[in-house]
């Protein structure tokens, strides 16, 4: 029998599996192959949600997570010298407290360290980055899900542009999504209703906070009301949706807004939208376009971060210059007024999505990432 490779997992807290970044570490764990390789998750502090249900490989709670205090590092001293001693040689750290902390103890330790990278560093301050420009010398490289974010973290961290690997998100495909429970064909009533009445939908996936924009739509939607009477705009997303109602209703397009609120049927939602937006000003790699792009809905969206890695002007969808509302507006009337120009947008973005951002594509770079650092038998 084959020798498996031990693989740590390192992250601050594990709220769910929906999650992006959360998300992907659970699929990743869930699907890595168990013949080569022997998983286990490292969080620092527990969660409800791991109290309540069984997650894909061992589980090690750190019970503590402040970075000023001793218990934290010689705890993780500690765990990170048993696994050592137990033949563990690689570790995968992800958030940004574990990536401080991790690098030195872990290569005092004798492990090899990977850091993972999936945003444009808003988070970065000047301290931290001076920080992090030491604590990549103890690491073995850093793994990026863009074109975007692996340049962003060569420049804030110092890291060679050869230690990063960029590896895309991997997401079920379509088909198979299609026949999960949470994802079983069910009628949206009010979706439906608009349908009948003839409106062209756009639909946009984000939680209301200021860096996704959302009121944008709302403002490009006024301008097209007339040069595009029969487009509507819908918003899934949990936060205050009061927000994009008051302004709705000052620009007198409050009936063309539909906010639904947070929902755990976002896939069954899209069946319904013609095509689909992303207005934020920044993105590392958005796991909304690719859902986008899955169900084969051509996407406008803000030229930041990975974004026009996955869309691509004149292929899948349309790109704009965050908070050009005039342009944002112009893409709108566009897609809404020339059906053959949607239809074609959409076959290449359900072909593109479901060739470039699999499961199987992420699960095999990584587990060959593993394999070229000399971890797996």
């Amino acid at each position: 029998m084959a020798h498996l490779q031990k693989i740590l997992y390192v992250i601050d807290h594990f709220k769910n599996p929906n999650a992006g970044t959360e998300g992907q570490l659970y699929q990743l764990i869930k699907h890595l192959d168990r013949t080569q390789f022997e998983p286990h998750l490292l969080v620092f502090t527990d969660s409800a949600w791991l109290q309540a249900h069984e997650f894909p490989c061992p589980v090690s709670i750190l019970g503590s997570r402040s970075l000023s205090s001793v218990k934290t590092w010689w705890r993780l001293y500690r765990h990170a010298r048993s696994y050592q001693q137990s033949g563990g040689r690689l570790a995968q750290v992800f958030f940004n407290d574990p990536s401080i902390i991790c690098p030195p103890i872990f290569k005092l330790c004798g492990l090899k360290i990977l850091i993972s990278r999936r945003d444009m560093g808003y988070w970065y301050t000047p301290l931290l980055k001076r920080i992090l420009n030491i604590t990549r010398y103890f690491c073995t490289g850093a793994v990026a899900n863009s074109q975007a974010v692996a340049a962003i973290t060569c420049a804030a961290e110092g890291f060679k542009p050869t230690a990063v690997r960029v590896i895309y998100n991997g997401y079920e495909p379509q088909d198979a999504a299609e026949n999960t429970p949470v994802n079983k064909v069910v009628e949206i009533k009010e979706l439906q209703r608009l349908k009948t009445q003839g409106r062209i939908l756009v639909g946009l996936v984000a939680n209301i906070r200021p860096i996704k924009r959302i009121d944008d739509m709302v403002k490009a939607l006024a301008q097209v009301k007339d040069t595009a009477p029969q487009l509507d705009f819908v918003h899934i997303g949990d936060g205050d949706k009061t927000i994009l109602n008051h302004l709705a209703n000052e620009l007198g397009i409050a009936e063309r807004v539909h906010c639904l609120g947070a929902r755990s049927d976002i896939k069954n939602c899209l069946r319904y939208f013609d095509f689909a937006a992303l207005c934020s000003e920044s993105e590392g790699f958005s796991n909304a376009i690719v859902e986008y792009l899955q169900a084969g809905l051509p996407v406008v969206c803000s030229r930041v971060g990975g974004n026009p890695e996955a869309v691509s002007a004149g292929f899948n969808g349309l790109l704009y210059e965050y908070g050009d509302i005039a342009a944002l507006a112009e893409h709108l009337s566009t897609l809404a007024n020339h059906k053959t120009l949607c239809d074609a947008y959409s076959i290449n973005a359900y072909k593109q999505a479901n060739a470039r951002y699999t499961l199987e594509v992420m699960i095999e770079a990584h587990q060959q990432l593993y394999q070229n650092l000399g971890v797996s038998s």
